[in-house]
């Protein structure tokens, strides 16, 4: 039987009437005159396709304002119309489009979500463990993370909104009075010179914005929220909470605290490069941790005690893919209760895991190349309620190995009390057999306050 003439002609001219209908609508919508984004708002998440934090160079500032947002007006008038009109295909795309961006449920949201609130780098989990005692210094750190965060927008950027953020800031930082409250008067010739600093800053990031250039705004910005983490320390004398009474012996760090780490290979060869010297290989290589009482003052007053005790000096290593671990084995490594401090709250939560599924975040996450915490106790998990009071890791977080949201399967489990904050390029250097030649103290000590003699080797005895 012979195909009827013009019948192949007919079928394809349909599918390209069709294609080209489907294809159209959106066309044919735009020009109704409704404008999905302005260059000077923010980019609806489903305008810009992009990871939680692509830019990690520019230390991120939390979640996304609108991110999980409920279905927008377009979208819903989108279904609605092509609906009326009969176009099935362009009504599950829409819907589709939807159920991909649609809110979850709570207890999923974190692990799901890519906007996980949680810091990327030592500088921004540090800068926000320091306690808000000058609230308008915290407001222009505030500003300034807001402009950090829409840099991150990969395409149209709104750089009127970040003229906003910054003009908020720029007005706080013009009174002494504001910037200066809370310092003590041994600290303030100190304090003047850094408000000095903030302010050259501010101009800068000025500058940069007026010109939309993005590479140079992030680093100003990033250079202006350094100098006011020094001056919101200076603003922070101590611990703005009461420690337990049944934990009142055991030594404490009421602030920031500076440990030396020299480490050295096994057989002694030169095999340390530094990204920031020309030496050439070394045979030994010197990290910088920084120790944060703020968040873990207890955790953190036992690890500089330890330090000082010289616990860890000529320690051979525990090296695995994920950690660094260093600390006497044969000793009794004593315990200390999890120290937690969960983003959000003014004390630190103590023998507790976090439950991160439920959006519990700490403020100083593990989820961050370089983080220190102390070990699990022997054959234990987090939910005994106790870690070792010698034994230490460092953490190397890897993005590929972790959840959805980018953290760590072990977040929540472990309290960090510090990170490698110079020299972390050294670490996947380090083999197991290394040895840990020394660990001084060189910033904090007067930060210390030491325990009771009787509980000052082993640490916590348990209920």
């Amino acid at each position: 039987m012979r195909p009827r003439k013009g019948g192949n002609f007919a079928t394809v001219g349909g599918l390209i009437l069709f294609i080209g209908a489907v294809a159209s609508y959106p066309v044919w919508y735009a020009s109704r005159g409704t404008k999905i984004s302005t260059s000077e708002s923010a980019i609806n998440p489903d305008a810009a396709i992009r990871g939680a934090y692509v830019n990690s160079g520019s230390n991120d500032i939390g979640l996304d304002p609108q991110a999980g947002s409920i279905m927008s007006k377009e979208e819903t008038a989108a279904v609605s119309l092509a609906q009326d009109a009969g176009c099935s295909f362009a009504a599950l795309l829409a819907a589709f489009t939807f159920a991909l961006t649609a809110p979850v449920l709570p207890a999923e949201a974190l692990l799901n979500s890519p906007a996980a609130r949680i810091p990327r780098t030592p500088e921004a989990a540090l800068r926000r463990s320091i306690p808000a005692f000058n609230q308008d210094v915290k407001a222009i750190q505030k500003e300034l993370e807001s402009i950090q965060y829409k840099l991150r927008i990969p395409q149209r950027k709104p750089w009127g909104m970040m003229g906003q953020d910054l003009a908020g800031a720029v007005d706080i930082a013009s009174s002494d009075q504001r910037m200066l409250r809370g310092v003590l008067p041994p600290d303030r010739e100190t304090a003047v010179a850094i408000v000095a600093d903030v302010r050259s800053d501010l101009g800068k990031v000025a500058a940069a914005l007026a010109l939309k250039d993005s590479d140079r705004t992030s680093i100003r910005v990033y250079n202006a929220l350094e100098h006011l983490s020094a001056l919101e320390l200076l603003q922070a004398p101590g611990l703005p909470y009461p420690i337990p009474a049944q934990y009142a012996s055991l030594p404490r760090l009421t602030g920031r605290a500076v440990v030396e780490l020299t480490f050295e290979k096994a057989n002694g060869e030169d095999f340390f490069f530094s990204e920031t010297s020309d030496k050439g290989p070394q045979s030994r290589a010197v990290l910088r941790l920084t120790v944060d009482g703020y968040t873990a003052p207890l955790t953190a007053g036992k690890f500089v005690q330890n330090v000082l005790d010289g616990e860890y000096d000529g320690q051979r290593l525990i090296v695995t893919r994920d950690s660094i671990q260093a600390g006497d084995q044969g000793k009794d490594i004593g315990a200390l209760p999890l120290e937690i401090m969960p983003n959000g709250d003014l004390e630190p939560v103590y023998r507790l895991p976090l439950d991160v599924r439920s959006g519990e975040i700490p403020v100083l996450p593990l989820s961050i190349y370089g983080a220190a915490a102390m070990t699990h106790l022997p054959g234990a998990d987090a939910s005994v309620g106790f870690v070792s009071s010698r034994q230490f890791f460092i953490y190397k977080y890897e993005r590929q190995s972790s959840g959805l949201a980018g953290l760590s399967f072990d977040e929540g489990a472990f309290g960090v009390f510090g990170y490698i904050t110079s020299g972390s390029d050294q670490l996947y250097r380090i083999e197991n057999g290394d040895r840990l030649v020394s660990a001084r103290l060189i910033e904090g000590k007067d930060k210390l306050t030491s325990g009771s003699p009787s509980n000052s080797g082993g640490g916590f005895v348990g209920e």
